[in-house]
């Protein structure tokens, strides 16, 4: 009873606590805001009581009130793209009303004015770190599938490299180069302000005689017409927060969300697009290849009728006399002529194809002055330009915000489902030595044709053995689809502590459900080679769950002087599960990969992993007079992956910024915008899979042993662990200076950086 006496008790301060602030102790600040050089009023642009999270929007005539302000001196601040920012530093009389106009100048910018950076956002001037922003409507131009097509070309010092042509393929981003030889590379991506684990959503296909088609892009998932905005932390100064997995860079990525301003809203965009392959071989057709083996074969007769006249039929030591030949012993014999056909076949058109995408999108949104909502769904179809080459994506997202208690208690919902259906071509990768279907697009002799009619009815034709194969009969015969379900949510809250002081806390999931099918029927080369027919199902299933608990506080130490501290910890659970099933001689095609019981042959197999990621994080910054700002980032991460000992690792990192434009004798001159920055950091790559520390058992037939006169299950080990397997971390150091000239008509930045 005592417990629940104190609880009662605590609870009761914390309403007292959370109640809005009494008239006597708050007041209003009101305005305008214009253009300087048009005295227009401006609309959109953000206005903020600095230290607080107390903002508003002006409206369409520039005026805009912020009410619940603290009374006393206060900083409000004013900004816009497009505009130099301003700030005016007011006193509030408690229960009164307080004036505070802007005139905005126009001024191109570097960055935006506020920048999304890891847990929080940062006033673009007081950034220290390597941040490039991507405009996300500007971006979202043309066939986009994904959020790496959005990036390719768009930031420097990121290579975006795509794994093929294929729709929706998967993409190598290297922020900065590599920083691994033996782990992944691949930047962490964090969309609304949670990490998700960029896995494949899909069981990998099978390598038979060569290599699997390679793994589509796991965040097909998400619409680019959902996505507000795109941040890329580059150096170890602006990633070191996310500790361990910001080795590669990081992506933060933003959704878009509910206005209320103007009422409900209803939106449609869509596209029809059709594309075809802009390259093609410089093979020969039909008639050129029967010239060349016809002509090739006569001068094979030609040399050996020669040969013959030149040494009799007693000369049997026919080596050392290659000499005096012509040298067409190196033409084709004969035999080649039986492979002849009549036909005049383009097996690069047979296989490629002009294909259309159509892409449409509708949202809804709008609320009230404390609830937002926005709502959209997806649909996307994209056919590749190859044969059995094709993505289709459904995709619903819903997006609310509310704000109670005036405006000091803000929560929030963001969840995104969507479903992928892939179909892909039989290695569209490469098929080994026997090759794929390109390397016998290229080898495939052109004098025969695709199908051939006889007794036994249409079929393709093929040359009789199983290492060249018709490359249309590969793409068409050969099953090989695949599907994701994924769901990525998360919930959050934010309450104003108090003066400048936030909590947050986030709660973020990701969940995926991705199956495979196959099926290499007996009626094609490969399917007969494989065992008389081959069929097989496999499903992946992944799940991401997240915790996050934030503490921020931003405030003014006098004037033109600000410090922003955040804090917080972090905790991931990682799941896999997969499943395989798998049939061999089929006495018929008929079933496909649906009925693996058909089968004379059936082989099952499956596994699954688990890990977790606990994290203590804290960064703080510092401005003095609006012209020197440093940052100090600090986190510490707990990885189960590890071997014990090693399981937890320090990444800490430190950088500065002088704003020399702020400086008297930089006053006029060309530069509207000078700024030189350092920075030194640490970064950590986990990317080990779970229990490579550990003895892993295994059982299985090999595993039996003998107990009496019967065979006993039993467990063989599969690997020997390394107890010694620890962190990998990167040390990185960065130096830039940024500029504009001419009012930032002219902007760039300069960087020079080392891991």
């Amino acid at each position: 009873m005592r417990f629940v006496r104190h609880s009662a008790s605590a609870l009761a301060f914390l309403c007292l606590y959370t109640m809005p602030l009494t008239a006597q102790n708050i007041g209003t600040v009101r305005g305008q805001v214009v253009d300087s050089s048009t005295r227009q009023a401006l609309a959109g642009v953000t206005v903020q009581i600095q230290g607080t999270a107390r903002s508003t929007l002006t409206g369409p005539a520039g005026n805009y009130s912020l009410g619940d302000v603290p009374a006393g001196s206060v900083v409000v601040r004013a900004t816009r793209i497009g505009f130099a920012p301003r700030q005016v530093v007011v006193t509030v009389s408690a229960g009164g009303t307080t004036e505070a106009a802007f005139e905005m100048s126009p001024q191109a910018s570097l960055l935006e004015a506020v920048v999304v950076t890891g847990y929080g956002t940062q006033r673009r001037e007081a950034i220290t770190g390597s941040v490039a922003s991507v405009d996300a409507s500007a971006a979202n131009v043309g066939v986009k599938t994904n959020v790496s097509q959005m990036i390719q070309g768009r930031a420097a010092g990121v290579e975006v490299i795509q794994n093929n042509g294929e729709p929706g393929a998967g993409a190598q981003i290297l922020i900065r180069g590599g920083s691994s030889v033996s782990a992944k590379n691949d930047p962490l991506y964090v969309i609304d302000g949670v990490p998700i684990n960029n896995v494949a959503t899909e069981p990998d296909a099978n390598g038979w005689t060569g290599n699997p088609s390679l793994a589509r892009n796991p965040l097909n998932l998400l619409n680019p017409a959902d996505i507000a905005s795109i941040t890329v932390l580059k150096d170890a100064a602006s990633t070191a927060i996310y500790g361990s997995r910001a080795s590669n860079g990081v992506i933060l990525i933003e959704t878009k969300r509910g206005q209320a301003a103007g009422g409900a809203t209803f939106e449609y965009d869509g596209y029809v697009s059709t594309s075809s392959p802009s390259r093609h071989l410089d093979v020969l057709n039909g008639n050129e290849y029967r010239s060349f083996v016809q002509g090739s074969v006569a001068d094979w007769r030609k040399d050996s009728t020669a040969f013959s006249g030149r040494h009799g039929p007693a000369d049997t030591i026919f080596t050392k006399h290659f000499g005096d030949s012509s040298a067409t012993f190196n033409a084709l014999d004969p035999s080649h002529l039986g492979a002849l056909g009549t036909a005049n076949t383009n097996w690069e058109n047979a296989v490629t194809r002009s294909s259309i995408t159509h892409n449409h999108n509708l949202a809804f949104s709008g609320g009230s002055e404390d609830t937002h909502y926005r709502a959209s769904l997806n649909y996307a179809k994209e056919q590749g330009v190859t044969l059995s080459s094709g993505l289709e994506r459904i995709q619903g997202r819903l997006s609310a915000t509310h704000s109670d208690l005036d405006n000091r208690l803000r929560i929030g919902l963001n969840v995104t489902s969507s479903r992928v259906n892939n179909t892909y071509l039989t290695y569209e990768n490469q098929g080994g030595f026997e090759g794929g279907v390109f390397e016998n697009v290229a080898t495939f002799n052109p004098t025969q044709p695709i199908t051939v009619t006889d007794s036994l009815g249409t079929r393709y034709y093929e040359v009789g053995g199983t290492t060249i194969r018709n490359p249309v009969a590969l793409a068409n015969q050969i099953t090989n689809i695949g599907q994701t379900t994924r769901t990525l949510g998360n919930a959050e809250a934010e309450l104003d502590v108090a003066h400048g002081l936030t909590a947050k806390i986030n709660v973020g999931l990701d969940h995926s459900n991705g199956g495979r099918q196959e099926y290499y029927p007996k009626a094609n080369p490969l399917g007969r080679a494989l065992g008389n027919g081959l069929g097989q199902q496999q499903n992946l299933e992944n799940s991401t769950q997240t915790l996050q608990t934030l503490l921020t506080y931003t405030g003014q130490v006098g004037e033109g002087n600000s410090l922003d501290l955040v804090g917080g910890y972090e905790y991931s659970k990682f799941k896999t599960n997969w499943v395989m099933g798998q049939g061999k001689d089929f006495f018929t095609d008929a079933y496909g990969f649906n009925s693996l019981a058909a089968a004379t042959t059936r082989t099952t197999a499956s596994s699954a992993a688990e890990s977790r990621l606990a994290s203590f994080f804290g960064r703080a910054s510092i401005g003095l007079n609006n012209r020197f700002f440093l940052t100090g980032v600090t986190r510490y991460d707990g990885s189960s992956r590890f071997a014990a000992g090693h399981k937890w690792a320090l990444f800490p990192a430190l950088s500065g910024s002088w704003n020399l434009k702020q400086e008297g004798f930089m006053q006029g001159g060309p530069f509207s915008e000078l700024r030189v920055r350092a920075g030194w950091g640490l970064q950590g790559n986990p990317s080990v899979d779970p229990y490579t520390s550990l003895i892993t058992l295994e059982s299985g037939a090999g595993a039996a042993y003998p107990w009496g006169d019967s065979p006993h299950g039993g467990v063989n080990a599969t690997s020997n662990g390394n107890p010694n397997l620890k962190w990998e971390q990167t040390s990185q150091i960065d130096g830039a200076i940024d500029f504009g000239l001419w009012n930032n008509r002219v902007s760039g930045s300069i960087e020079y950086d080392h891991k």
